[in-house]
Parts: structure tokens; sequence; C-alpha cells
């Protein structure tokens, strides 16, 4: 099951979408992160936490909206976008 947590660019304050998995070798359960947002803008290394990780896709699209402009569009756009 893919995750989702948003992350902040320190640079540009802007929040991104990053796409993980559970690691069930941790206790408690952690999730990964990928190395880029699923827009490629921005990467794990240049951004921050916000304490909203491991989301399901329909949590982080009303976490998404709650936040309005601040989260990249390109970002919230890949989450609505037909499947190949």
């Amino acid at each position: 099951m893919t995750l989702y947590t948003l992350k902040k660019k320190k640079d540009t304050e802007e929040h991104h979408i990053f796409e993980g998995e559970w690691i069930d070798n941790e206790t408690p359960r952690h999730c990964s992160v990928a190395s880029k947002s699923i827009c490629n803008k921005a990467t794990k290394i240049e951004s921050v936490f916000i304490d909203k990780s491991c989301m399901s896709e329909a949590r982080t699209r009303r976490e998404a909206a709650e936040m309005g402009r601040t989260v990249c569009g390109i970002c919230v756009s890949s989450l609505y976008a037909t499947p190949e």
C-alpha cells in the first residue's frame, strides 16, 4: 500500500508530497519516504517533516486541501491523476 508524507521545502516554505511504504521491521512502525517528491521538485534532504506522515491517499488529499495554497499544485494534481 502506498503511503504519503507531506514535507516542507526549506528554501521555499512550499509543502510537497512524498510517496512511501510501511517499514515492517521497525517498532513502532514507520514508513519510508522517497528521495524525491511526486512532482520531482523537492528532495527528501532539502525538506523537513511537518508531522503529517504515513497517510493514506484520501487523508493526504484532505490534509492538502486544509493546508491550501502552501501545498505544491503539481503534487496535489498527481494524487488525482489517472493511473497508467
